[in-house]
């Protein structure tokens, strides 16, 4: 432990004693301008994959789900990204959404109807039983349920982006694939919040007028007060014993110059005191303009969707990258303190040539677009992992307080569905199965305890919402529909 001497006897206690400047550095410590600082803010956010974690026809339900359960997991193909900061991600495997079909044709509460796309955005995201003729979410989703009460006056209550710049099919993008976050608006309906595609309005929106905070003013009056004041006692001292020196002898005099020396060289310390370091809040680079908007692929004269490897894309590789920037700045500024990044579509058409180099979209990479299977349907979900941990890593990069971002933070990693038995088509190893779903949870706030593979048999992967949603401070552990958070995702210390 760390001693702490007050001014009063170290600068009094001069006579005949050594002026003992590293413990006047201890005195002088400016961490009690850190220990001032305000508790640094939760934040909480959605990161979402359309994508199920197996291809059809094949036995392996992913390659994702670790094999390890518990503390030190091994990385399979699709979590490799992750590499060192699996200590910092959670791995919950074993997750069900339920459907119509084995209730009796009715959708049960917080399930879907048997119809597979777009059919798990409400249970996963709001809690809430699809509808069995809609597409959106029936509910208000979590990251909407958390700004209620997560956002405070932040200038920007919740920040809603999308990778994906198009749809990328030349028929039109059947409603609700392109949302993943929904309010309740004053009439009381649910309705979406049109996620930003474009960084560099997103950057515009965020930044283009802004001035990172520096020290306020109400803080560097304190600070001058403080650097005067033991400027002053340093004058008094000094002015004593300067008056001393006349009636001293030579060799008294000479040891006193010595303490005069100290003083002057401390007064340079106490000059050359740096303001506290108020955040890491800086203004990000003008991110230019957005990369051209790809053209969509076509469909042939049976009405299938063809694939041409120049079509559907648009950079999205540059835009995950600076959407990743801007939300991770965003929330160190405190512009927010809520987001959701749409990473791909729900059904994405997203082309994975130049992301994975697999010739096909991300969508048919399920259902035998390129060979491989499961094993193929893995490198889409790494390349979506990846920023995902790039993320994970910025935020734990930022130091804030006495630890970093990512201490006070709740980041979750969805995908659309899973992989096992498809009620719609009556088969088993699909891709259209919300049997073994998965998701990922990062961050330490409330408790939170990563980097393990926790089990959930049977759990509903809104319950892995639910946790994120209590590690920031939610007041209930209810989702929609959906009761419960997962107690294993947190410290039991």
């Amino acid at each position: 432990m760390t001693t702490r001497v007050s001014r009063r006897f170290m600068l009094r206690g001069l006579g005949g004693v050594s002026l003992g400047l590293p413990l006047l550095e201890i005195m002088l410590d400016r961490k009690a301008f850190a220990q001032n600082a305000p508790t640094p803010p939760k934040r909480y956010l959605v990161f979402f994959d359309g994508q199920s974690t197996g291809a059809d026809n094949d036995q392996r339900h992913n390659d994702l789900v670790p094999n390890t359960v518990g503390r030190n997991y091994d990385l399979k193909s699709a979590l490799a990204p992750l590499g060192a900061l699996k200590s910092e991600v959670s791995v919950v495997s074993g997750l069900k959404i339920p459907w119509a079909a084995e209730n009796g044709g009715t959708i049960p509460s917080g399930g879907r109807r048997d119809g597979f796309h777009v059919s798990t955005v409400s249970p996963l995201l709001a809690g809430v039983r699809s509808s069995a003729s809609t597409t959106a979410a029936m509910g208000p989703t979590s990251d909407q349920v958390v700004a209620g009460f997560l956002a405070g006056s932040t200038p920007f209550p919740s920040l809603a982006y999308r990778v994906q710049a198009d749809w990328y099919l030349s028929v039109s993008a059947p409603y609700g694939r392109e949302f993943i976050s929904y309010k309740r608006d004053t009439s009381n309906r649910i309705t979406p919040i049109p996620a930003q595609v474009s960084p560099r309005q997103a950057f515009n929106a965020l930044f283009g007028n802004f001035t990172p905070p520096g020290v306020d003013a109400a803080t560097r009056a304190r600070i001058d007060f403080e650097k005067r004041s033991r400027k002053s006692i340093l004058d008094i001292v000094r002015g004593d014993t300067e008056r001393l020196v006349p009636k001293l002898g030579a060799a008294d005099q000479i040891r006193l110059q010595r303490h005069l020396d100290g003083f002057r060289d401390l007064e340079r310390r106490v000059d050359a005191i740096a303001p506290p370091e108020t955040s890491s809040c800086i203004k990000p680079m003008d991110p230019g303009a957005d990369p051209p908007t790809g053209s969509p692929q076509g469909q042939n004269g049976a009405g299938e969707n063809t694939y041409a490897q120049n079509l559907g894309y648009s950079n999205e590789e540059q835009r995950a990258n600076l959407f990743v920037d801007l939300i991770h700045m965003a929330m160190v500024c405190d512009l927010t303190r809520v987001a959701t990044l749409q990473m791909t579509m729900f059904q994405s058409h997203l082309n994975m040539f130049s992301i994975t180099g697999q010739a096909t979209d991300c969508h048919e990479l399920g259902h035998g677009g390129v060979p491989g299977g499961t094993m193929a349907m893995s490198q889409g979900i790494a390349w979506h992992v990846k920023h995902f941990a790039r993320l994970v890593q910025k935020f734990r990069d930022t130091r804030e307080g006495n630890g970093t971002m990512l201490d006070n933070s709740a980041l979750l990693f969805l995908l659309e569905g899973g992989h096992g038995y498809d009620p719609e088509g009556v088969k088993n190893n699909s891709s259209h199965s919300t049997e073994n779903m998965a998701c990922l949870i990062a961050g330490r706030a409330g408790g939170l305890s990563p980097g393990q593979h926790v089990v959930a048999a049977g759990r509903h992967p809104a319950n892995v919402v639910i946790s994120a949603m209590k590690a920031v401070g939610a007041p209930d552990e209810t989702l929609g529909e959906v009761n419960g958070a997962i107690p294993q995702l947190f410290s039991t210390t």
